[in-house]
């Protein structure tokens, strides 16, 4: 029975030809920044760029990221056979061209949140920071740096052992003066090979020490160095921390870092910067959870002319917000039991902010000292003179605004991560490395973008305005 061509089998509004005609369209307009490296002029010609572009954003969009079940999808899927024009890459060609070729994705990536922002899908006036964990492609067991040295000992031994076979080996004759009976005897060949297996383990370790020396990491992961022992909801995993910032009026990415950092307190002014430098101009707002809430970062955000809103962590209540008292006329801190503290120093940061130290000399035997002091000697204070910031600063988060960030963050941020985490699947990354990852991570926010492009504009409307828009 005759099926027809596989022109006829996609339909008018398939995504598949949106993640065609985005592809053709970036590269046509840009072809000196999509070329290949490691290029040969023996054996057949490359696969085209646009080819492996193509079949990474379909892969991903449909939640498939391995290279194997990508080739088998390009060999029996009509929608990849109709997108790649019935070209059959093997795995370890789509394999490598991942990993060779990051900056074509990345370029793909920013090329595509140009097109949002120059048609008004991201207006660049409320920008929500959030970051997640992703597990590294890594096994969960880190190593410290006691039980790396124990390893590398051990192999020095086993090294030291085989050199003696060798030995032995070389005076085959003495073999039964020496006790060894002949049996247990390694061939030459093999003994040597097994001393390589073992030196080249040696040096693996060896680096991973070095490493662990050279950045004062406690543990360290032996399939993916670069990853960080990171706490996620599922536990503790080595894990890449991913930092986005979602536009407020549609909901689309507008950037994505991945970073080793552990937390989120110094990331906030990264964002922005990062938001500055690829746009060209300065949003209007960010929002971002209390993991984030750094009082030197929030500032330096708000100095580039950013209204920032970050929810402030709940603190426990403490001895000095309940009964120290700050006397501004004498300069020192009275205690709950009356108790006087006094300046002892005082010094400037690079910021030129003023840290004032006060501590109390009438300590010993007060019947609060067990609650007050948490350590041996007397108490002290730290005082900042941008305290008042803070205060101002909290004041504004009481605000109607500062009150409704908490209830927009999370309608805003929280459904991307979770489309995101949806396509990832049970092993999120297959790359190692964090700029590897990052080139992963790059692939699923644009995918989420094209998918959120999709759901809120026909299909016609998108390829109306690809077609108009420059690309360059």
């Amino acid at each position: 029975m005759f099926l027809g061509c596989y022109e006829d089998m996609i339909s008018a509004d398939n995504p598949v030809r949106i993640i065609d005609l985005l592809v053709e369209r970036l590269i046509a307009v840009n072809p000196e920044d999509f070329k290949r490296t490691l290029e040969s002029d023996f054996g057949r010609p490359s696969y085209l760029t646009a080819t492996m572009l193509k079949l990474f954003v379909y892969g991903y969009f449909n939640s498939i990221s391995s290279s194997r079940k990508l080739e088998q999808e390009a060999n029996r899927n009509i929608e990849l056979i109709w997108l790649l024009g019935d070209l059959h890459p093997k795995y370890w060609i789509i394999a490598d061209y991942r990993k060779l070729h990051g900056d074509h994705i990345l370029k793909l990536t920013k090329q595509f949140r140009k097109f949002l922002r120059s048609n008004e899908y991201i207006d660049f006036k409320r920008e929500v920071c959030d970051g997640t964990k992703v597990k590294a492609n890594a096994k969960r067991g880190m190593l410290q740096f006691d039980h790396i040295e124990k390893k590398i000992e051990n192999i020095n031994a086993e090294i030291s052992g085989y050199f003696k076979q060798l030995e032995i080996e070389d005076n085959r004759s003495d073999v039964h003066e020496e006790g060894y009976p002949e049996k247990d005897i390694l061939g030459e060949m093999e003994i040597i090979e097994k001393i390589q297996n073992l030196e080249s383990e040696l040096e693996k370790y060896q680096n991973l020490k070095d490493e662990m020396e050279k950045t004062g990491e406690k543990r360290i992961s032996t399939t993916d160095p670069e990853a960080k022992l990171m706490k996620s909801s599922d536990g503790k995993f080595p894990c890449y921390n991913a930092q986005t910032s979602v536009d407020a009026k549609n909901h689309f990415i507008s950037s994505c870092e991945t970073t080793t950092d552990t937390n989120d307190t110094q990331q906030i002014e990264k964002i922005a910067d990062t938001l500055i430098e690829e746009y060209g101009e300065t949003p209007k707002e960010m929002f971002a959870d209390k993991g984030y809430y750094n009082t030197s970062q929030i500032e330096n955000v708000e100095d580039k002319g950013i209204d920032v809103y970050v929810m402030v962590p709940n603190q426990k209540s403490t001895l000095i917000k309940k009964g120290f008292t700050y006397n501004e006329e004498k300069d020192i801190y009275l205690c709950p039991a009356g108790k006087v503290l006094v300046l002892k120093r005082s010094n400037t940061d690079k910021k030129g902010r003023i840290h004032k130290h006060y501590e109390c000399s009438e300590c010993t035997g007060c019947p609060l000292y067990d609650k007050c002091v948490k350590s041996k000697g007397n108490r002290k204070i730290h005082s900042l003179k941008t305290s008042k910031y803070i205060k101002d600063y909290k004041k504004k988060l009481s605000s109607p605004m500062g009150k409704l960030v908490g209830q927009l963050r999370k309608s805003i941020v929280e459904h991307p991560y979770g489309t995101i985490k949806c396509l990832m699947g049970k092993i999120p990354i297959k790359l190692r490395g964090r700029q590897k990852v990052a080139t992963e991570m790059n692939l699923y926010t644009t995918v989420y973008n094209l998918k959120r492009l999709i759901n809120i504009e026909p299909i016609d409307t998108i390829v109306e305005k690809f077609i108009q828009f420059g690309w360059k």
